[in-house]
């Protein structure tokens, strides 16, 4: 009888592993300009005055007070 064969799948030596050193990387960083048109924005009522806003309002806005 003869001898199975010499396993032909070997084992792979390993490597030490090498520690990559982490890119340093650019940090960017931004200005705000400071804007005051967000401001005038939130002080603009004039959709309140829209004829459209009105008649939602008289169809939605009154029951929900009234509950």
């Amino acid at each position: 009888m003869n001898m199975a064969a010499k396993w032909p799948f070997a084992k792979k030596s390993t490597e030490p592993r090498q520690v990559k050193q982490p890119d340093k990387r650019k940090i960017v960083e931004y200005e705000r300009k400071p804007d005051d048109s967000s401001g005038e924005k939130m002080a603009d009522r004039s959709h309140l005055e829209d004829a459209a806003f009105k008649d939602a309002m008289a169809l939605f806005g009154d029951d929900s007070k009234k509950q």
